[in-house]
């Protein structure tokens, strides 16, 4: 008899939910946390944008002497990243995968070469693997053929790049205007 009448002590009903003070309960849950306890996950990832951002333009141009020793493709590139860069906000590029390289075979319907439960796998599968790795990237498949890669920390978006062109799925990149084809890549 003991533990039912505990049950009923404890439970509430909603007219008793309705009269606690929610701000009050939140002011005595935040006494004696630091700020930085306080910030919320938007706040940090405004502040380290703010803060690549300076640093980028702190930094400058790209060095026109360096610029002048790679051929061109590399200069284009360089030069766009930078500009990207400097803008230390998110930032998309574009996948294209080789016709050819879908785990299904290949799909001749509606002018895709790849079918969509291949699509989800790759995409899961090179999410996962680039957040592993401390990058917050989300893929979306815009045509049979092609993913849009959104980057929400552009500043990382060179390393991203890299890693796309060394699949073996991806037959070239798109990122600030400039295509990168797989087979021209070079790993350093």
């Amino acid at each position: 008899i003991s533990l039912s009448a505990a049950a009923k002590i404890i439970r509430k009903g909603s007219k008793d939910w309705s009269a606690v003070d929610w701000a009050k309960l939140e002011e005595d849950w935040e006494e004696g946390d630091e700020p930085e306890e306080l910030a919320r996950e938007d706040e940090f990832l405004k502040a380290e944008m703010e803060r690549k951002k300076a640093e980028l333009e702190a930094a400058g141009p790209p060095d026109v002497r360096r610029l002048s020793r790679m051929d061109p493709h590399e200069a284009r590139q360089a030069v766009a990243n930078a500009q990207a860069s400097g803008q230390g906000g998110p930032t998309m590029m574009f996948v294209d995968l080789k016709p050819e390289a879908g785990q299904s075979g290949v799909n001749q319907e509606e002018g895709r070469t790849w079918f969509e439960d291949d699509l989800k796998w790759i995409s899961t599968q090179w999410m996962d693997l680039l957040k592993t790795a401390g990058f917050d990237v989300t893929l979306y498949n815009i045509e049979g053929d092609r993913l849009l890669a959104s980057i929400q920390k552009g500043w990382l978006g060179d390393d991203i790049r890299n890693f796309f062109l060394t699949r073996p799925e991806v037959s070239m990149v798109t990122w600030n205007g400039v295509e990168t084809n797989s087979l021209d890549y070079v790993e350093l």
